[in-house]
Formats: structure tokens, C-alpha cells, sequence
């Protein structure tokens, strides 16, 4: 009889304490389901009733699923695109690939002239830009340096641009017409310079009497800028840039307050192969080569004379692809993605084309497990509103590229929560701030977030949370994932 009252004195303390000392895995399975209650009840929060929300969490280690919502259902994934465009692209290439430009010539060198053409071919490389060399043009003043070195000081013919490793459609399928005009919708070819825009910065005067600054980060006579503004000395700086399909006329338009702080804006530029040949024809003439021969798109001539005979003068390399890939994903860059599903239909197929990109990528996610008609694939950035993914197929990808050899370059190339890219700004001072790495994605109405999180005790999670049709501010749809990953990185305290 003593030692049944012993025993339950003893099992009463165990219920008293909670299970705590004798049983802690038990309090922990009750902390985690805690937690997911906590996420269920941020998924259905009401303020979002009108919208649709689809997440997926996974261990990485384990598979075990932590929590789901419409996973498989279809949403469009806005940016969260980038995710199987550059996962196929790092699979396909490797971290150390480069993209390569060709200098050639039709022509002999001669008492220090070319007496042919000079001609440019690339296979796409994004990379002639501030992001990558100080000076955009920093290239090309390059190039020069090795033709004058070649005893070249004038080139008798023309300047071609041969952009034909891409083919002649220059945006995106479903992309819209009225934002085409800025750097996020910049058209894609195989001759890109400055990433096909130009940078603006405008400063406004100090007095209402003074004069609107233009600054373009490149100077060329390709594009030409137009002001209309009115400088006031009360209300808001209220600009407005825009550019006409098929123009580079940039015309800057409305009200500045005089005193005002300098901004940017990006404008996009129209044939990028134009754009290309004409600065480094410019360029070319600063340097002290003289240039008899206009500069032309290979696309603009009625034969292919130009090509007979060629022989490579230079071959230049771009950074390599981990580089390039970090300003993909962490910046978000649509053209740089778009690039890259070209670049894959170029290097199997010969001609860098979305179908043909798009080939390469169901190939590859085939072998992942993501059969080819489960999913909407229409362009490699998520720029288009035709896209469509589910988040289970989104985490399946980045749990691939958690066993893939190029895991830590693919860790590495997600925005880090509070510290970098396009999740700065975000969970700043929480346990998720320098934890979570993952890829945004934001259009109209159109929210996505998936990535990596590691809870306090070490286990990474892998997650994807997709929000179609909301009507509030994109901002407050942070206030959901955010709280969420929040939670999910305190599991363990």
C-alpha cells in the first residue's frame, strides 16, 4: 500500500512540474505545438479573408512538414519565380562559369588602322556596370587599351553589335505595357550595357528660381532628356519619368521642392544593342581611336557579308556566375533572371530563347521531381502575371538545392533578414534578423517568401508563403510571414 502512495506522490509531482525535469521532450512538443497554432491563427488572420494564402515548412533535415496551407494549390509567385530559374541555372553552369564577349574584325591592321568592321558578340553578359567595375564603361575603356596595343588607332568601318546568341524578343510573355519604361522591365538581348537603362539623379534647386540637376550615370547621345518641372517652395517633390515604346527620349515632368534631397530613378533604354555600340563607340573616341563607320545592329543589315572572314581579336570574361547570380537574388534583378533562362536555352539549343530556356528548366526540375505540366513557367523572372507555382513545389526546389553540392553558394546568394538585398529593411531586431535567407516576390496584389530558417536549437527549416489577391499595402502582408518567421527561429528557447 506504501509503495502504491509513493508512486502516486511521485507521478503527481512529474503532472505538478509540468513534466519538465523528468519528461522535457514532452514541454517541448508542447512549445511546438504552441508555436503552430500561433502560425495557424497568422494565416487566418481575418484582415486577410478577401485573399488566398498558400505556405509550406519543412525541416530540411528531417522532412518532417511543420505546417500547410493550400501547398499544392497554384499562385502566382511574383519574384519567388527567380527561385527555379536560378536553381537550374547554379545546377546547369556551376558557381565558377563566366560569360564570354568576342571582339572581332573583318578586316587587316594596317599602318595602325582596321581596315574592316569591328564587331561585338556576347552571350549575355549583364555584367558592364557600377555594380561590378566603377565606371560602367570600364570595359570598353579596356578594350581599347588592347586595340591601341595592337597598333590599332583608327577603325575604318563599322561598329556591329551581334546580338543574335538571343533572339529578337526583347520582353517578357504577359509583362505590361505601362511599366516597360522602367529598369525592372528592361529589355533583354545579348549586347547589355548599364543592365539597359540609364541612371537619373535629380537634384533639385536650392531656390524656386534655380534650375532642375540631371545627372545620367552614363553620358551618351543615344537617349536625350527632356525636363518640364516646376520649382516651388512649398508641398511635395512629385516627378514623373517617362519614356515613349521605341523612343530614348526620357522626359521628366512635374513638381520639386527647391531644397529638396537628390533622388534616383532608372528608366529603361530601348534596343540595348544600340545603346551597347554607341557608348562604345564613344567611348573608343575619348580613348583616342577615331571610328569612320556608324554603328549598327547586326539585325539592321541585309546580308551576312559582315561575318565572312572574321577573326577574334580579344575575348573578354565576366565575373564569375557567383557574383552575378548575389545581384540576381538579392536585388531581385528581372533582367539578370531573364538572362539566365536564355543563356540555358542558348547553351543546349544554340539560340538563347525562352522556349528554349524553358526547356532546360522543365528538364532539370523533371529530375527533381516536379512534373512538367504541374506547374506555369512564363518567364524566368516573375515579372509576368502568368506564372504559376505552388509552395510545395517551391520548397521541393530549395530542398534540392539544400543537397545539392552548391548549397553554400545558394545560401549564400538569398537576402539575409535585416541585413542585405531585398530583406534589409525587414525583421530588423528579432530573432529572425540575419537568420532567415530567402527570396521575395511582390506585383499587384501578388506577395511571395520562401527560404531558410534555423530555429534556436539548429534545425533548418525550409519554407514558402504565397499570397494571391490581397487589397492592402504588400508591406502588410509582412506583418504575417515576418511575425511567422519570428516564431519559427525562437523554437528551442
Amino acid at each position: 500500500m506504501k509503495k502504491i502512495l509513493v508512486l502516486i506522490l511521485f507521478f503527481g509531482m512529474i503532472v505538478l512540474n509540468g513534466c519538465s525535469t523528468v519528461f522535457p521532450f514532452l514541454q517541448e512538443e508542447k512549445k511546438e505545438k504552441d508555436v503552430i497554432e500561433k502560425i495557424d491563427s497568422l494565416f487566418n488572420d481575418p484582415l486577410f479573408d478577401h485573399a488566398f494564402w498558400g505556405v509550406q515548412i519543412k525541416s530540411a533535415e528531417t522532412g518532417k512538414i511543420w505546417y500547410e496551407k493550400n501547398q499544392n494549390r497554384m499562385f502566382m509567385p511574383a519574384s519567388n519565380n527567380k527561385i527555379p530559374t536560378t536553381a537550374v541555372a547554379l545546377t546547369h553552369f556551376g558557381p565558377d562559369y563566366r560569360f564570354k564577349s568576342t571582339v572581332t574584325t573583318n578586316g587587316e591592321i594596317r599602318d595602325s588602322i582596321l581596315t574592316g568592321d569591328l564587331i561585338v558578340f556576347s552571350n549575355g553578359d549583364p555584367t558592364l556596370y557600377e555594380r561590378f567595375f566603377l565606371d560602367s564603361r570600364d570595359v570598353f575603356k579596356d578594350w581599347a587599351l588592347r586595340l591601341k596595343a595592337m597598333g590599332i588607332r583608327e577603325v575604318q568601318g563599322r561598329i556591329i553589335g551581334d546580338d543574335d546568341a538571343f533572339d529578337d524578343l526583347r520582353i517578357g510573355s504577359g509583362w505590361s505595357f505601362d511599366y516597360l519604361d522602367v529598369w525592372y522591365a528592361a529589355e533583354i538581348n545579348a549586347l547589355q550595357f548599364n543592365e539597359n537603362y540609364v541612371d537619373l539623379t535629380i537634384t533639385p534647386p536650392l531656390m524656386p528660381d534655380g534650375e532642375l540637376m540631371v545627372e545620367p550615370n552614363v553620358e551618351s547621345s543615344y537617349f536625350t532628356i527632356e525636363t518640364d518641372v516646376v520649382i516651388g517652395d512649398t508641398g511635395k517633390t512629385k516627378i514623373r519619368v517617362d519614356r515613349d515604346y521605341g523612343s530614348n527620349i526620357i522626359r521628366i515632368s512635374g513638381y520639386a521642392l527647391a531644397g529638396d534631397e537628390s533622388f534616383m530613378v532608372s528608366p529603361s533604354i530601348f534596343n540595348p544593342t544600340l545603346f551597347y555600340v554607341t557608348v562604345l563607340k564613344e567611348t573608343l573616341l575619348d580613348e583616342g581611336i577615331s571610328v569612320n563607320g556608324p554603328v549598327v545592329d547586326c539585325d539592321d543589315l541585309n546580308d551576312a557579308s559582315w561575318r565572312d572572314s572574321t577573326k577574334i581579336l580579344f575575348v573578354h570574361d565576366s565575373p564569375p556566375f557567383r557574383d552575378i547570380l548575389k545581384g540576381l537574388m538579392k536585388r531581385s534583378q528581372n533582367l539578370y533572371a531573364e538572362t539566365m533562362a536564355r543563356l540555358l536555352g542558348y547553351d543546349v539549343y544554340g539560340l538563347g530563347s525562352f522556349s528554349n530556356g524553358r526547356k532546360v528548366v522543365e528538364t532539370q526540375l523533371e529530375a527533381w521531381g516536379i512534373d512538367s505540366g504541374s506547374y506555369v513557367y512564363a518567364d524566368g523572372s516573375g515579372l509576368s502575371r502568368y506564372n504559376y507555382w505552388s509552395p510545395s513545389q517551391l520548397v521541393t526546389i530549395l530542398e534540392t538545392m539544400y543537397h545539392s553540392p552548391y548549397w553554400p553558394v545558394w545560401y549564400e546568394i538569398q537576402s539575409v533578414a535585416g541585413q542585405d538585398g531585398t530583406l534589409k529593411n525587414r525583421m530588423k531586431g528579432t530573432p529572425a534578423e540575419g537568420n532567415v535567407h530567402a527570396k521575395t516576390g511582390t506585383i499587384a496584389n501578388t506577395r511571395g517568401l520562401s527560404g531558410y530558417v534555423t530555429t534556436r536549437n539548429g534545425e533548418l527549416l525550409i519554407f514558402s508563403f504565397l499570397i494571391n489577391g490581397h487589397l492592402l499595402q504588400s508591406n502588410e502582408t509582412d506583418l504575417i510571414t515576418d511575425k511567422v518567421l519570428e516564431l519559427l527561429a525562437q523554437i528551442g528557447d
